[in-house]
């Protein structure tokens, strides 16, 4: 949890695991070289209980030589709702963190207990939590807090407290029953101590379990991804599938995790909806997760899209411009076309991303759109037209792209469609005397073998 040199802010509310825990810190602190700082968060949620224990930390911190740092939250902004306790605690560490980094401490301690793990699991477990959340209370975490009494139990803490001579003050809102924290401890535990007075020492070995495993699959997944993912952070839906079908949720979860959705954010719900997606048969389809994610099937792989990503253009908003020969033309959606003069002897293109027009006498204007519902092109060797939407199914392109692809007009009729497929008109012969030759490209273009 530290190493030599450590300074560590002890997360100090004034009730017994965090005095006992101040008081602990302060007696190791020689022994394992580390500094010791205090800070309090006032919640403003029990009126002058609540400037009570602040006074009281206050007043122990001077007692005992430590500097001592304290916020308080917007009493308004966080008063009332169901959600009293989620909005608490995350005011709670951003100015622990906060305080962390204004004392240059590199920890942050807080005074979780053992029975504090057991009252964890429980909860969980009565909330239909899957294996991470059975993991409990982590001892380190990644952002640097440590819970250095999580092998203790609150027994232990009161009693070191008495043996040390430390006051401590005592929470009233720890006996309302309206929070499932309290039910659980005063109601369904002394039940399951009865059943078996080591309980909590049961679950918390549970929970310790847990977490060896997970990291293991932890690691697991993360190689998986490492090993199939694209460079663009795609997920290739075979590596979903090869996967053991228990696995699939923590591998489509640590690629969530990977793109920026975080845990409390992604739920079991949107984990099974990304794998429905994933191994389902609609090849260009999508589901909305917490916060406006949107995660996309792309025929072989699955996409992940934050808010605030570039959204298509309206249908109807075609944008059609003039593709003047000798220039380029760049589109907002980052294609870029190109129009130049071909010489003689003509030489058809070997790829579909580039075409050779005929611009003899008659040709008209070549213009650039978007495609758009109910387009329909002739294509090259064949009677009759297709949809371009049946040439996008067809060549599996991900139909949140589909009207960002632009089109190539002239005379009237679309003659081709970068990447995809060449119209009959403007065709090259024989008798053609000039023609020009137009290219394509765009970041997500490969070359002839098609897109990344």
């Amino acid at each position: 949890m530290v190493v030599p040199g450590d300074r560590v802010l002890v997360a100090v509310s004034g009730g017994p695991d965090s005095v006992a825990l101040l008081a602990a810190m302060l007696r190791l602190g020689p022994w394992f070289q580390v500094e010791v700082c205090v800070a309090h968060f006032n919640h403003r949620l029990r009126g002058a209980e609540a400037d009570r224990d602040q006074a009281a930390v206050e007043s122990l911190a001077a007692h005992l030589g430590v500097r001592c740092v304290v916020g308080a939250a917007d009493a308004a902004g966080t008063m009332g709702g169901s959600a009293v306790e989620a909005r608490a605690r995350t005011a709670r560490y951003a100015f622990l963190h906060r305080a962390a980094a204004t004392c240059g401490c590199r920890r942050i301690a807080t005074g979780h207990t053992q029975d504090d793990q057991a009252e964890t699991v429980l909860m969980r477990l009565l909330r239909g939590s899957g294996p991470d959340g059975l993991r409990g209370i982590h001892p380190v975490r990644d952002d640097g807090v440590i819970r250095p009494l999580i092998t203790c139990t609150r027994a232990e803490v009161v009693a070191f407290l008495q043996a040390v001579g430390l006051p401590f003050c005592t929470d009233t809102s720890n006996t309302d029953r309206r929070f499932l924290r309290n039910r659980v401890r005063r109601d369904l535990l002394p039940v399951l101590r009865d059943i078996n007075p080591r309980v909590d020492r049961a679950l918390a070995a549970a929970a310790t379990l847990q977490a060896g495993e997970g990291a293991w699959l932890d690691r697991w997944a993360a190689q998986q991804l490492a090993a199939g993912a694209s460079s663009e952070g795609t997920l290739p839906l075979d590596v979903v599938e090869r996967s053991p079908p228990a696995l699939r949720g923590r591998l489509v979860r640590a690629w969530l995790r990977a793109r920026g959705d975080d845990a409390a954010g992604c739920t079991a719900r949107h984990v099974d909806a990304v794998l429905r997606l994933a191994l389902g048969r609609r090849p260009s389809a999508q589901v909305r997760l917490a916060r406006g994610t949107v995660v996309r099937r792309r025929y072989d792989c699955l996409e992940h899209e934050r808010p605030g990503a570039a959204a298509c253009p309206p249908a109807g908003a075609d944008g059609t411009q003039l593709l003047e020969v000798g220039a380029s033309l760049s589109l907002p959606s980052g294609w870029v076309l190109s129009a130049h003069r071909a010489a003689q002897p003509f030489e058809l293109p070997r790829d579909p991303w580039s075409a050779l027009v005929d611009s003899g006498p008659g040709a008209g204007p070549l213009l650039v759109r978007t495609v758009q519902r109910g387009d329909r092109i002739q294509p090259l060797g064949m009677i009759g037209h297709r949809k371009l939407q049946d040439v996008f199914t067809d060549r599996k392109v991900p139909a949140g792209e589909r009207r960002l692809w632009p089109a190539v007009e002239c005379g009237g009729e679309i003659i081709w469609v970068p990447g995809l497929v060449r119209g009959a008109g403007a065709v090259v012969t024989a008798a053609t005397h000039a023609a020009v030759r137009l290219q394509a490209a765009r970041a997500a273009i490969a070359g002839p073998e098609g897109l990344c």
